[in-house]
C-alpha cells in the first residue's frame, strides 16, 4: 500500500470527566473522510498519547481502525519511553489492521545516541509492520542526516515524520534516500515541506481543515504555487490563533464548532474561554467560506 498523502494526527475526545469518549470516536473518523485526507496517524503528540495509559492507548487504537472501517489508511504511533511499551503497542497495533506504526525516540532520560539507534532497531525488527521513524527535534534528541540514512537502511524502516523547520536536512534525506517516504510535520510550513520533497503531510490542524491541504498539495503537483500559497497562509491564520489559545484544546474548539465531539484535554492543559471561541470562529470563517465555495456545502 502506498502511504503517501495527508495524515490527520488524529485528536483523542474526551468526555467531560476526561475520560476518552468512546461514542465520539465513529462521528470524529466519519468527518476525517469527508475531509477527503488519505488516512489518520492515531496515538501521537496530538491525541495526547503521553497523558494516556497504554490501556487507553491500545483501546483507542482499535476504535480508530473499527470506524475507519477500510476508509482510511492507518499509521500507529507507538512511541514510549520504554522499548517493552512501543513494542506492545505495536503488537496491538497490527492486530488492529494498522498498515503502519511510527514512533518518537524515548525521551525525557538524557539517553545516548546508542541507546536510541537499538531501541529503532529493535522495535523494527520485531514489528509485523513497517516503521516510520519520528524525528521533533523541539521535543526530543534530533537526528543527524547520517542517522537517519543508518535507520532508513533497516528493511522494515519505510519513512520519516520530519517535524522540524530545517527544510534542508529534509531534502538531504530525500536525495539520500529517495525510496523513503517523508512526511511534512509542521502544518504551518506544509507547503515548504512540499516544495522541498516532502510526499506526505501529518498534522493537528487537518482534523478539522485537511480538506484544505489536500487542495494544497494538489496545486503544488500541478504547479499552482500562488494558489497553494493562498491556501498556506489561510491555514496559518488559523494556526496563529491556535498557538495563543493552545493548540490541543483549541484544535478540539474547533472541531466543536464544526458540530464534531472533541471535548476537552485532560489536565495540565487550559480549559478554552469564551474570548478564545470568539477569535477561532473569526479565524476559521474563511476555511469555512471556501470549503462552501469550493464544494457547494458544508463538509
Amino acid at each position: 500500500m502506498k502511504l503517501e498523502g495527508i495524515y490527520s494526527a488524529l485528536l483523542t475526545p474526551f468526555s467531560a470527566d476526561e475520560s476518552i469518549d468512546r461514542q465520539a470516536v465513529g462521528a470524529l473518523v466519519d468527518f476525517q473522510v469527508r475531509l477527503g485526507i488519505d488516512g489518520v496517524y492515531v496515538g501521537g503528540s496530538s491525541g495526547e498519547a503521553m497523558l494516556q495509559s497504554l490501556d487507553e492507548r491500545a483501546d483507542y487504537l482499535s476504535d480508530v481502525a473499527a470506524a475507519a472501517s477500510g476508509r482510511l489508511k492507518l499509521i500507529a504511533h507507538v512511541g514510549t519511553i520504554a522499548t517493552r511499551d512501543a513494542l506492545r503497542l505495536s503488537q496491538h497495533a497490527a492486530k488492529s489492521g494498522y498498515q503502519a506504526i511510527s514512533a518518537i525516540p524515548p525521551f525525557y532520560y538524557d539517553f545516548s545516541r546508542p541507546e536510541v539507534m537499538a531501541h529503532y532497531r529493535e522495535l523494527a525488527d520485531a514489528s509485523a509492520l513497517p516503521l516510520i521513524v519520528y524525528n521533533f527535534p523541539a521535543r526530543t534528541s534530533g537526528f543527524t542526516l547520517p542517522e537517519l540514512v543508518e535507520l532508513l537502511s533497516h528493511p522494515n524502516i519505510i519513512g520519516i515524520k520530519h517535524t522540524s523547520s530545517d527544510m534542508f536536512q529534509l531534502e538531504r534525506i530525500r536525495h539520500a534516500v529517495p525510496h523513503a517516504i517523508v512526511y511534512n510535520g509542521y502544518d504551518e510550513m506544509c507547503l515548504a515541506g512540499f516544495a522541498m520533497g516532502a510526499q506526505g503531510a501529518i498534522g493537528t490542524t487537518y482534523n478539522f481543515m485537511g480538506d484544505l491541504f489536500v487542495a494544497l498539495r494538489s496545486c503544488v503537483a500541478a504547479g499552482r504555487i500562488e494558489e497553494a500559497r493562498r491556501l498556506q497562509a489561510m491555514a496559518n491564520r488559523v494556526i496563529q490563533v491556535l498557538i495563543k489559545v493552545g493548540v490541543m484544546p483549541g484544535s478540539k474548539a474547533l472541531l466543536g464548532i464544526m458540530g464534531l465531539p472533541g471535548g476537552p484535554s485532560r489536565r495540565p492543559f487550559r480549559k478554552v474561554e469564551e474570548t478564545d471561541l470568539a477569535a477561532l470562529r473569526e479565524a476559521v470563517a474563511p476555511v469555512l467560506a471556501w470549503r462552501e465555495s469550493t464544494s457547494g456545502k458544508s463538509v
